[in-house]
């Protein structure tokens, strides 16, 4: 049995379809224009407020830039974001396990409240190259108000690797308010997390 404690993600790579790019975040260096250099690039001038709209909601959700993103434009002709997805790491402690990320998944599965609810919620435990992975998907209806007839459904699918021998888990989240944006967006998106590698530092 080794005695060495858990190790430090220090890198992450994976593989990904074409159509998938990164997103240039509020708060970096030269990233006011992204929106209007990757439009450019893909001949799609009609995604520009759509791309600066995403920087600006992923600026709200962590102004630290520490939550990587990446948006899918798999057809620009069409002028529409199909997904976007984000990542990040998550310190674990030492009571931290895919047992008790699962369990705490699957307590919100029935979350409701105004303007936001959760439909359609499942979720699975399997095996993957690093270690374990939990994943879990669900459709969220999004309102202004809880009487809105109108809600935007998300559908969203959400994975956590726990590498072994590791300090922290890698998380990911792919948001599609787009119908159609995926042949089948659980399956496709699975694919891209089951290519995740990662570099592990020196043990403490």
């Amino acid at each position: 049995m080794s005695l060495l404690g858990p190790r430090d993600i220090v890198g992450i790579e994976f593989d990904a379809p074409e159509g998938w790019y990164d997103v240039e975040l509020l708060g970096e260096t030269g990233s006011d224009d992204w929106p209007e250099r990757q439009a450019a690039a893909l001949d799609a001038a009609p995604i520009v407020p759509q791309l600066r709209a995403l920087q600006q909601v992923l600026h709200a959700e962590d102004p630290t830039g520490a939550t990587r993103a990446r948006v899918f434009v798999p057809v620009p002709s069409a002028g529409v974001i199909n997904a976007y997805q984000t990542y990040e790491l998550l310190q674990l402690e030492v009571d931290d396990s895919p047992e008790s990320y699962l369990a705490a998944t699957d307590a919100e599965s029935g979350r409701r409240e105004p303007g936001y609810e959760v439909i359609g919620y499942r979720s699975w435990r399997s095996a993957h190259p690093l270690g374990e992975l939990v994943g879990f998907t669900h459709l969220t209806a999004l309102a202004d108000s809880a009487d809105a007839d109108d809600a935007l459904l998300e559908q969203r699918v959400v994975f956590a690797i726990f590498p072994v021998g590791s300090a922290q888990a890698f998380h990911t989240i792919f948001r599609s308010g787009f119908i159609g944006g995926f042949d089948d967006m659980v399956a496709d998106t699975q694919a891209i997390v089951d290519s995740v590698r990662v570099t592990l530092g020196e043990a403490a």
